[in-house]
């Protein structure tokens, strides 16, 4: 599983858009967005993670042969996401993320792109604190509407992933990025609209 596909996964959690601007010629309206363009095709990531395809083969039972049959559950996509994180080391059990531990890890991984770990290292930080305000959102939400129904996996991990990979997206390093009109218009949808952080 590519970190685009985690994107898009961790999209589904809920992102509210209420704004319009313009770009160029085109107006952006933040209610309807432009087509669907895969990030990965924009913005060049990371790639297959053997973490992250271990993580669907356990939590989605991805890897044996068979597809999932649709999307996953916005409670399988927290738990996916809680597994990349923890697995990796990039979050404690308090929910805090290891900025050191994401930094190192991605340094190794990417040792010949600098600008990689930067900007992604960078996205990571940045999405702490606001990932930290809507997980609290969300869980008062959660307690009002379901007060007796414990989550299996906290949704932060899937808040932290999403809000990382559109901030990523917003600064692709120029290297990794793919000049053309659908990107530069999903680029300003997101970067305009407020996804990410």
């Amino acid at each position: 599983m590519s970190p685009s596909q985690i994107l898009l996964i961790s999209v589904l959690l809920g992102v509210t858009l209420n704004t319009r601007q313009v770009v160029g010629q085109a107006t952006i309206n933040c209610q309807r967005p432009p087509q669907l363009v895969d990030p990965a095709l924009c913005c060049k990531d990371g790639g297959r993670d053997q973490v992250a395809d271990q993580c669907a083969q356990k939590i989605l039972g991805a890897g044996n042969g068979q597809k999932p049959a649709g999307p996953p559950s916005l409670e399988t996509a927290a738990c996916l996401a809680e597994c990349i994180l923890t697995t990796s080391s990039y979050i404690d059990s308090s929910q805090k993320l290891q900025v050191e531990n994401i930094r190192s890890d991605l340094s190794a991984k990417f040792s010949n792109d600098s600008g990689f770990v930067e900007a992604m290292t960078m996205a990571y930080s940045k999405c702490e604190p606001q990932s930290q305000r809507r997980l609290a959102v969300i869980m008062q939400q959660m307690q009002q509407q379901q007060p007796q129904q414990k989550q299996r996996c906290s949704p932060f991990s899937a808040i932290v992933l999403g809000c990382t990979y559109m901030e990523y997206f917003k600064n692709c390093p120029d290297h990794r990025w793919t000049q053309n009109a659908e990107c530069a218009l999903a680029k300003a949808y997101v970067t305009q609209c407020g996804l990410g952080a």
